[in-house]
């Protein structure tokens, strides 16, 4: 069973009304259920547990 601590609505209001830096996109971490963090491309990319979230997909060049 999961041990997740469930947030109140107040906790909830309250994160979704933080601000947050421009150049900050949004990531889930694997194996973390509702975890997002906020980090720079920098931060991201020095980690392999992230998935990103509104970020253009890669595109494969035809060779």
């Amino acid at each position: 069973m999961s041990t997740t601590p469930k947030l109140t609505a107040q906790e909830r209001q309250r994160i979704a009304h933080q601000q947050l830096e421009a150049s900050k996109k949004p990531y889930l971490v694997r194996d973390m259920p509702r975890t997002v963090l906020y980090l720079t491309t920098e931060q991201a990319a020095k980690r392999m547990d992230l998935i990103p979230q509104f970020g253009k997909l890669p595109v494969e060049s035809d060779k």
